[in-house]
């Protein structure tokens, strides 16, 4: 039988009812271009929100999507038809399944169908649900593309047992599944294995079902759904709704309370994988790289997988990712001569697929479901960055491993505004990261915001590369996410780059000139966060640095922050508080430094920020000139 007979019938032999349409009255409909008379019951509170689901989740999903010309929608609680029937007027060439098992909205499903004469429109009286048992053998899954059921399919759905439902007032008296609800009037209706959805294989489905929405997304995961859209009564997580070959497209749009779980090729690479690559960049660490991968394949989950990028290792490091993880399809080892940590990372992100990505070094950990737990946060919010909290990770001389909270602790004690099943997290504007410490390794990103935002790690570079990258991300990021409960765990030793008191704290003051260049370009409305976090990378370096670089650092610091002065206007610098840099007589020396400038015209130097003073090599070659004058005088 095809789906255009089944839906000439209007309903299934053997389920034809009189109609009884007493008590309901007549609403009309504006959708997808079509405006329409629905019959629908007077006393349910369906209309309203029905409406409002209409107008705020299937057309806004479907005006923004290429369907193609003819397939199958499914409607797994048309109610009455509010999205279901002006479908079927607007997509003539789709054929579309409705599933009902209320008698009053079904009754009125079937007269509107019948009045409006849908010739592609199927109503079936029942509704999945989760209690009936899977069929000893399963019917064999609709052809794709083909209008026709397979025989046994059609037996199927032409005999639906009965099951325990409740009806909801609250949900504009919807019926859920009795084992999946409380409170609510008990009947029982007709009812169908979710597993016949599999079979059904639409194009399109509208997930409407409250208390059936796990078994349906089950059900979903070998159909070849390209689009699903609804709402989510309760928490699933998003691995469930997305189908199990990886490859296959499939687009998502299903609200739950304030998060919406999304899946929406925004950068229009549909080979973009939804999946979370975690990007380790790695550089003759031999003795830590186990443990680290190890943490990040702790929980299981198939969606996260590890770039472990070999950055010209001396020590084998990368003969021993080969050794331990070379049959884990979740690990892949890339090697690259060696170009330092910032060209690591972009190396690795240029051979990812996913569409989320994160950067982690390869001496640290993180606790088993971290990134599981970012990456959900991620999914269900849509946003373009989610952070995670760290601790401080120090071993002992005997080896043993302790951790300490790190100074966020304080900054975050006013808790969690948001919850999503277990995970709770605090929405903020990316900008307040501006002001912190770099830790680019304990987030996740989207990658089409990186890219469209050319946010990139600067390799020219040998130090402090992640701090233009979380400064540009921090601006440009909109909300983001700080996750509790769960930490990266940041290892700490002498060898660190942050602890090192030479020319490379300079770099700083080169990676500040990047992102002044990009608020010029861009037109930042506010500096206030930018001009922050240079005064705390300014006290934070002058205070680690040696005491010999102190006076080149403190001339650097005047000479920036004049050409800031001059390329922004005076009102950039307004109400800052130079003092706390611990700069000693910083703010004497800008002003008389800025008397000194007052005449001088603006030229190249000035509006691209540029000079010697912020370049650690100029000043190295520097020191070692003075030291070899020194030395001859001597």
């Amino acid at each position: 039988m095809d789906l255009k007979t089944l839906a000439l019938q209007n309903v299934l032999p053997g389920r034809r009812k009189p109609a009884d349409l007493s008590g309901t009255q007549q609403t009309p409909v504006s959708a997808f271009g079509q405006t329409v008379e629905l019959l629908h019951p007077a006393a349910s509170g369906e209309a309203a929100a029905a409406l409002w689901d209409l107008s705020h989740i299937y057309e806004r999903f479907l005006a923004s999507r290429a369907l193609p010309r003819a397939g199958l929608f499914a409607d797994t609680g048309a109610g009455s038809g509010w999205t279901a029937v002006p479908f079927a007027r607007a997509f003539p060439a789709w054929q579309v399944v409705c599933f009902e098992a209320d008698d009053a909205a079904f009754a009125c499903l079937q007269e509107n169908v019948r009045r409006l004469g849908l010739e592609n429109v199927a109503c079936i009286h029942a509704a999945f649900h989760p209690d009936l048992p899977v069929p000893a053998e399963l019917p064999p899954q609709r052809a794709a593309g083909s209008p026709d059921l397979p025989e046994p399919l059609r037996a199927a759905l032409e005999a639906p047992g009965q099951a325990g439902y409740r009806r909801l007032p609250g949900l504009g008296q919807r019926l859920a599944p009795a084992s999946a609800a409380e409170g609510g009037q008990k009947l029982t209706g007709p009812a169908l294995p979710p597993m016949l959805l599999e079979a059904l294989s639409p194009d399109l489905v509208k997930l409407d079902a409250p208390g059936a929405e796990q078994a349906l997304a089950g059900a979903l995961r070998q159909a070849r759904t390209g689009f699903v859209m609804g709402q989510l009564f309760e928490y699933l997580p998003s691995a469930l709704l997305r189908p199990e070959d990886p490859e296959q497209h499939r687009e998502i749009y299903l609200p739950h309370g304030p998060h919406v779980l999304r899946r929406d090729y925004e950068d229009g690479f549909a080979a973009r994988l939804p999946q979370l690559d975690v990007v380790v960049a790695m550089y003759n660490t031999r003795g830590y790289i186990q443990e680290c991968v190890d943490s990040l394949l702790a929980d299981g989950n198939p969606d996260i997988h590890v770039l472990v990028v070999d950055d010209g290792s001396t020590d084998g490091c990368g003969d021993l990712v080969e050794e331990l993880y070379g049959s884990n399809p979740r690990v892949q080892l890339l090697r690259k001569p060696n170009g330092g940590c910032a060209s690591a990372r972009n190396f690795g992100r240029l051979r990812s697929r996913a569409a989320h990505i994160a950067f982690v070094d390869a001496d640290d950990r993180v606790d088993p479901g971290m990134f599981s737990a970012l990456l959900e946060v991620a999914r269900y919010t849509g946003f373009n960055m989610v952070e995670a909290e760290f601790a401080l990770l120090e071993t002992s001389p005997e080896g043993r491993d302790s951790l300490t909270p790190s100074h966020e602790k304080e900054l975050y004690a006013r808790g969690a505004d948001r919850r999503l099943g277990g995970i709770e997290y605090l929405t903020q504007p990316g900008t307040e990261l501006m002001r912190g410490q770099p830790s680019i390794w304990r987030r996740v990103h989207r990658r089409d915001f990186l890219d469209n935002k050319n946010i990139v790690f600067p390799e020219h570079v040998r130090a402090f590369d992640d701090q233009i990258f979380q400064l540009l991300s921090a601006q440009y990021c909109g909300p983001m996410a700080h996750v509790f409960g769960h930490a990266y765990h940041y290892r700490q030793h002498p060898a660190q780059d942050i602890k090192q008191g030479d020319e490379r704290h300079f770099y700083s003051f080169n990676m500040f000139r990047e992102v002044f260049r990009r608020a010029q370009q861009d037109a930042w409305p506010d500096l206030r966060p930018a001009t922050d976090s240079l005064l705390n990378t300014m006290h934070w370096s002058y205070g680690g640095l040696r005491d010999d670089l102190k006076p080149v650092y403190q001339d650097a610091a005047v000479e920036f922050l004049a050409m800031l002065d001059k390329s922004f206007g005076e009102g950039v610098l307004e109400g800052m508080d130079l003092a706390r840099t611990g700069i000693g007589g910083l703010e004497f020396l800008l002003n008389l430094r800025l008397r000194e400038m007052r005449d001088s015209p603006m030229d190249y130097a000035m509006v691209q920020m540029e000079d010697w003073r912020w370049q650690p090599e100029f000043i190295r070659m520097m020191q070692a000139a003075e030291a070899a004058g020194s030395g001859g005088q001597a």
